[in-house]
């Protein structure tokens, strides 16, 4: 019966453990991101969604994101387990989803999940997901896919923030 209770108890607190530590989430975008402020920060079981503002938009690519410039090159970069910068001018990440998408579903739907769950379950505020939205649909907003660790990263240069997405989907 002890064993049991053990079992159960440790099931119950492996289910409240947070996906992701802000302080995690922030060392991994710096390889990348020049971060300021922390401005939104929700990790639960499944997912995380986190909003930093940035001292520059640039992001760093020297060891970072390999830039692609069409959907070719970053299924291949994409299917070597490689984290890509889509440099597609004029498109949205809305569009490079579905682009993405139609020439490679398991790749789409990878990075589709990896913003869609987190947009959903940890998106709580209604102004979070508003601006979520607003990046998500804006053509000046860079995206970054990096598969090995199901990240979606937006960048609005914009209003100099970064979105950071995570699902365990």
């Amino acid at each position: 019966m002890a064993r049991r209770s053990a079992i159960v108890g440790l099931i119950l607190l492996l289910a409240g453990c947070a996906l992701d530590r802000e302080d995690a989430v922030r060392e991994e975008l710096r390889r990348w991101l020049l971060l300021a402020e922390t401005r939104h920060f929700t990790s639960k079981p499944s997912c995380t969604a986190a909003v930093f503002a940035l001292v520059s938009a640039s992001v760093k690519m020297a060891g970072g994101p390999r830039r692609v410039r069409n959907f070719t090159e970053a299924r291949l970069l994409i299917g070597q387990g490689r984290a890509v910068l889509f440099d597609m001018p004029g498109r949205s990440p809305s569009e490079i989803s579905s682009g993405l998408m139609a020439r490679d579903l398991a790749a789409g739907l990878g990075l589709l999940s990896s913003g869609v769950g987190p947009s959903l379950a940890c998106m709580e505020q209604d102004a979070i997901r508003a601006g979520f939205h607003a990046v998500l649909t804006s053509p000046q907003a860079v995206t970054i896919y990096d598969p090995p660790n199901n990240a979606l990263i937006l960048v609005d240069p914009t209003r100099r923030l970064a979105l950071f997405l995570r699902g365990n989907v």
